[in-house]
């Protein structure tokens, strides 16, 4: 037990008082014999600062940093405690969800057999309700993970995972789009051995409402997320799976057009069109781009419900 390598699990966190305590009692729950955790804060004005101190006196392997070097938001967050993490083996949990009991260990087991990644999936629970399901899409059995399939959206949803330090290097999060975070993610599996557990290792809170709201008030951010994925690997999705890089167009021309970049909306949802002409959803996309936002946004939401 006592060779087990030492795990950094990073828990960013921004006023999140409600839910942190449950977060880190789960991590902490874990048992795992070699752990250090990092919880990194963006200049929380809640009683995060107080709530984590306290675990401190309690657990020497929990430390508390303060964001002061990068951007304040989810990915500058992330690189803050990345920075600090001194583990051989890293993770990346949000402070809202909880960690199902013995996740750690199982996946520390598979990496110790040669694995550089090892990822499960994880159990909804929305808007406080667990309604059974998991989040992550493409996988049906405990195997080995084919990048070239999370290149190209084979693999897609909310997983979660721990993965070697010495594959990140100092690579980081772009800190100028929100989320996007399998832009990374796709440079660092590369040629990389990747585990799959068909397990859930994770408690994954969502607000749909929230999300919603977020994602069309940030939509001149998140549109940096597609156009980065297409810079950084469309052409390699172009040579495995155009069809799949029409759809990153796609949304980027959703988002294009919520955020009023109407001409370049149009620029990419054509380029969608003749990247995989049997794509059904660019040509309602095309519509959508006549619509007025007002109704655009009532669709988005009707589309949220009904996928429930």
């Amino acid at each position: 037990m006592n060779n087990y390598p030492k795990l950094s699990i990073i828990v960013p966190t921004y006023n999140r008082e409600d839910y942190l305590q449950e977060c880190l009692d789960s991590i902490i729950n874990q048992n795992y014999p070699n752990l250090e955790i990092v919880v990194t804060d963006d200049n929380s004005i809640d009683k995060t600062e107080q709530i984590v101190k306290e675990y401190i006196q309690k657990y020497s392997f929990i430390k508390y940093i303060k964001n002061k070097k990068y951007p304040q938001g989810p990915n500058g967050n992330k690189n803050n405690g990345l920075d600090y993490a001194t583990g051989e083996l890293i993770g990346i949990f949000d402070d809202d969800d909880t960690m199902i009991d013995g996740a750690l260990k199982m996946m520390v087991d598979k990496i110790l057999e040669g694995y550089d990644v090892v990822m499960g999936n994880c159990k909804i629970i929305s808007n406080r309700v667990d309604n059974g399901k998991f989040s992550g899409f493409g996988l049906n059995e405990s195997t080995e993970v084919n990048w070239q399939d999370y290149l190209c959206g084979k693999i897609y949803g909310e997983y979660w995972g721990i993965f070697k330090k010495e594959i990140l290097g100092d690579k980081r999060f772009d800190t100028d789009i929100y989320g996007g975070e399998g832009t990374l993610w796709r440079g660092l599996l590369k040629n990389k051995k990747i585990y799959y557990i068909h397990k859930a290792v994770r408690n994954y809170r969502i607000n749909e409402n929230s999300v919603t709201h977020n994602m069309v008030n940030k939509a001149g951010i998140v549109i940096k997320n597609y156009e980065r994925d297409i810079e950084y690997y469309g052409k390699e999705m172009q040579k495995y799976c155009p069809c799949y890089l029409a759809t990153i167009y796609k949304g980027a021309s959703y988002f294009a057009k919520l955020s009023s970049q109407y001409k370049k909306g149009f620029k990419y949802i054509f380029e969608a069109i003749k990247l995989c002409p049997k794509y059904k959803a660019s040509y309602i996309m095309f519509i959508v781009m006549f619509l007025p936002k007002k109704i655009v946004l009532l669709l988005s939401k009707i589309r949220v419900k009904f996928k429930k």
